[in-house]
């Protein structure tokens, strides 16, 4: 079975959490669900298994003045022909998974009823013991 899993590993999305909310299914049971943006979501690169050794696809999200951006960045954007992301993230993905430079992901890339795994950086408000 891991097998198969990792032969159909998809791509995922940059979002940012909204917040929390819930649904009410057809018994009349409330279910909690997470609110979530995906703000311009575009693939920036492939990685294939010639160039780095892996297959991944490059992710870039939000929206980041020129003037704010690196060069070496401005120059990694504009190889893609994408304007500049605020976020950038790597996902890998099977060979058979892999998006077209440029293309815009959306809520619609996933299934209806499909689990997704959400992962964010640590808290900056946690505060070890004292």
């Amino acid at each position: 079975m891991a097998g198969q899993a990792a032969a159909r590993r998809r791509t995922g999305v940059i979002t940012e959490k909204l917040g929390m909310s819930r649904v009410f299914n057809d018994a009349g049971e409330h279910v909690p669900v997470t609110v979530l943006r995906i703000d311009n979501c575009q693939v920036i690169a492939q990685r294939t298994q010639g160039q780095g050794g892996y297959v991944a696809l490059q992710l870039g999200a939000g929206r980041v003045k020129v003037k704010n951006t690196s060069r070496a960045l401005r120059g990694h954007f504009a190889k893609s022909r994408i304007e500049p992301k605020r976020h950038l993230i790597e996902f890998r993905v099977s060979e058979d998974a892999l998006v077209d430079v440029g293309a815009t992901l959306g809520a619609d890339h996933f299934a209806a009823g499909q689990f997704v795994d959400a992962a964010a950086p640590p808290s900056a408000r946690a505060s070890p013991a004292r």
